[in-house]
């Protein structure tokens, strides 16, 4: 079973983006591992592509780890730790290929990554997660909400997924999945994870809205 859309591929063979960490997921790590042995704590970068936070997460001495389906991402990637002498565990993988162990990670990080498919992708992306992390663990994931400029627009797969968005900043990106606060939370509350912290911001680029969520989740203890 494969869900990843060669639309990144050509993305990512084209162009670099992204080659510094969003402040919601340094927040994050800030405020939950900064305070730790930082070397003994394994953080999964789920769906890197162009290695921002794979980048941070190595220079802050975490003990990363990283996938993409994109091979031209994660070239890009490898290639940019090398020259600042840096590691991480990368593989080019599906999402719904995953062969890291289950109960590895104390951390997974998702920034804008898994929205990209269709709701029954995204369930089994969220359970992986799941099985993946130690118990305690936490997992970072972020999406769009359904007050981004694109909403509504492009054809309806599904309820609210949409593929050929003929405007905002999801234009040419493939397929969206628009989320909103209840859906999320109902999603990974059946799954099993606990302790759900849910924030949002707003905000315009080049005159797009751009609407996100962000969750941070725990798997339980026992």
């Amino acid at each position: 079973m494969k869900s990843f859309d060669t639309t990144w591929e050509i993305l990512h063979k084209r162009q670099e983006w992204g080659k510094y960490p969003t402040e919601p997921v340094i927040r994050f790590m800030a405020r939950n591992f900064y305070n730790k042995d930082r070397k003994t704590i394994k953080v999964l970068d789920f769906c890197c592509g162009g290695g921002s936070h794979t980048w941070y997460l190595s220079k802050e001495g975490f003990d990363v780890y990283a996938f993409d389906g994109s091979e031209s991402a994660v070239a890009r990637v490898n290639n940019r730790l090398e020259k600042e002498g840096l590691k991480a565990d990368l593989r080019v993988r599906d999402a719904l290929e995953l062969d890291y162990e289950d109960d590895f990670f104390d951390c997974v990080i998702d920034s804008v990554s898994i929205y990209a498919n269709k709701i029954d992708y995204i369930i089994k992306m969220y359970e992986k997660i799941y099985s993946m992390l130690r118990p305690g663990g936490q997992m970072f994931t972020s999406m769009f909400s359904k007050d981004t400029t694109g909403y509504g627009r492009g054809e309806e797969i599904e309820k609210d997924t949409f593929v050929n968005i003929p405007c905002g900043s999801l234009q040419e990106r493939g397929m969206t999945h628009f989320f909103d606060k209840d859906e999320i939370t109902g999603l990974l509350s059946e799954i099993g994870f606990c302790d759900l912290q849910i924030d949002q911001m707003h905000y315009t680029d080049r005159g797009n809205e751009i609407g996100q969520i962000f969750v941070q989740a725990k798997k339980p203890l026992s």
